[in-house]
């Protein structure tokens, strides 16, 4: 096993083992582990802007990354997280109905959370592949095509979600007034200090603009309860409060985010749209069954009715007690008839695993000339050859260069989206190249060839290319003389 595939495999177990421990641990009262602390009793499974703020992060350094060859590496990345993000929801949308018969809620929303690790994927460079398993091949025109399409539908889908979030949450805000009843400002006052949630900004909002009670704000600067403009009995209104506040201690509204955002990225594909329904009411559920984790059936019932007679608008990143036509059975169901299910953390462990070995097992490639790959910015009469070294000849130098320089720019090459290391087999031939870029080293093998400047600070020093048709070493020894012969 190489050392990127060992690298890789710790890798896998490491956040396997930890998504494991994650699960385990949410099944105790986080309290505990804090005494003589106030520390928040609900807390994120996942930092969720781990994902979207590394790609924002790529996006922003793509002018320099363009110029230095960056464009190709940044193709593979954008590949590879397509294709993990559709594959990987794809499955779990055909299993879902198997996972939510077996697994609690919880367990369920950290498999649909799960894509965020993909962060530590396409961020750490030193698991490579020898080579991919599959290959895709394109044509550079659709790729290019492709790209702008999809650049078009991310902007337009990800935009229109965050215009809808800001537009209900001014719709909404903008005759709120703060709650002053006595009993809902002191039973919110218990609720909180209950939830170890002691930030002041937090306030209760009551609004003629909404329907249903709910939770709203991406950052904490920005978090608002809202309730409607209705009665509630105490005991109605602590049920309330409690969804809102394990909504806002798990950071639900963030990871409603993170859903839509990798449902931005695959817009293309349908099925990403079911996930991101899908991932959002496991969300729903998973939050009534902590509010009822100690209630008994009386409780269970009034928890059932309030659902019942609860109903209302639900837009943009916000968390609230009511439930949609399709989901409200289900959530009945649950509430009032629970089952014993299992927290299975194992199955997120043995996902976060797959999805660490799995990724960059398929690659994008596409069609360039020796000419392009060996000679830029100039033609072949304008570069030199210097340092060649041709295996069971050793140091060489060309007889014809002319004709070497033919061979080289009429090779058939594949260009591979993403970085692959290509244990050496075969023959090999290497060389160093000057002219009008600078020095270039070229190195040929039985089936790839890899050519990049020396400039160490160069993006494309990684690329890789597969030799369409092999190389020809018969000929190729015949326009390199060995230098103890010319000598």
């Amino acid at each position: 096993m190489s050392s990127e595939m060992t690298y890789r495999l710790m890798l896998a177990l490491v956040v396997g083992f930890l998504l494991t421990g994650i699960l385990y641990w949410k099944r105790t009262d986080p309290v505990s582990f804090f005494s003589g602390k106030e520390k928040p009793r609900y807390t994120p499974y996942f930092a969720y802007w781990l994902l979207p703020g590394f790609l924002l992060l790529v996006f922003c350094l793509l002018p320099l990354m363009l110029p230095r060859g960056g464009g190709n590496s940044l193709l593979g990345l954008l590949f590879q997280a397509f294709l993990h993000l559709a594959l990987y929801n794809s499955l779990l949308l055909l299993f879902h109905p198997l996972l939510r018969r077996f697994l609690q809620p919880q367990t369920c929303v950290v498999l649909w959370l799960l894509p965020n690790w993909l962060y530590l994927c396409i961020s750490t460079g030193n698991y490579r592949l020898d080579r991919p398993l599959l290959i895709l091949h394109l044509p550079v025109q659709a790729i290019r095509v492709g790209c702008w399409v999809w650049a078009a539908g991310f902007a337009a889908v990800l935009g229109w979600k965050i215009f809808s979030h800001l537009r209900f949450r001014r719709r909404i805000l903008r005759e709120a007034q703060v709650a002053t009843d006595p009993s809902t400002s002191r039973l919110w006052q218990e609720l909180r200090q209950w939830a170890g949630y002691t930030d002041k900004r937090l306030p209760l909002l009551v609004s003629p603009a909404v329907a249903t009670p709910l939770s709203i704000g991406l950052f904490p600067s920005t978090l608002r309860v809202v309730l409607p403009q209705r009665d509630y009995t105490q005991k109605e209104l602590d049920l309330i409060l409690r969804h809102e506040l394990i909504h806002i201690g798990r950071g639900d509204s963030t990871a409603k985010f993170f859903l839509t955002f990798c449902t931005a990225l695959c817009w293309f594909n349908p099925l990403m749209w079911a996930a991101m329904r899908q991932g959002a009411e496991d969300l729903e559920l998973s939050c009534d069954q902590e509010v009822l984790a100690k209630s008994d059936e009386e409780e269970r019932q009034e928890y059932a009715r309030l659902l019942l007679r609860t109903a209302g608008e639900q837009a943009g990143f916000t968390t609230c007690l009511s439930a949609s036509a399709s989901s409200l059975r289900r959530r009945l169901q649950r509430t009032l008839h629970p089952t014993r299910r299992f927290i299975c953390g194992i199955a997120a462990g043995l996902a976060a695993f797959a999805l660490v070995m799995t990724f960059g097992w398929a690659a994008l490639s596409y069609d360039v000339t020796g000419q392009e790959v060996f000679f830029p910015g100039g033609t072949r009469e304008d570069w030199s050859f210097s340092n060649i070294y041709l295996s069971e000849m050793g140091a060489c130098q060309a007889s014809d260069p002319e004709a070497l320089a033919d061979y080289l720019s009429g090779l058939e090459l594949e260009c591979l989206a993403g970085q692959y290391s290509f244990q050496p087999q075969g023959r090999k031939l290497s060389m160093y190249l000057y002219g009008p870029e600078g020095s270039r080293f070229l190195s040929l093998r039985d089936n790839v060839a890899q050519s990049f400047p020396l400039a160490t600070s160069s993006y494309e020093s990684n690329n890789s290319y597969l030799i369409t048709n092999g190389v020809d070493w018969e000929y190729l020894e015949s326009l390199l003389t060995p230098e103890k012969d010319a000598a």
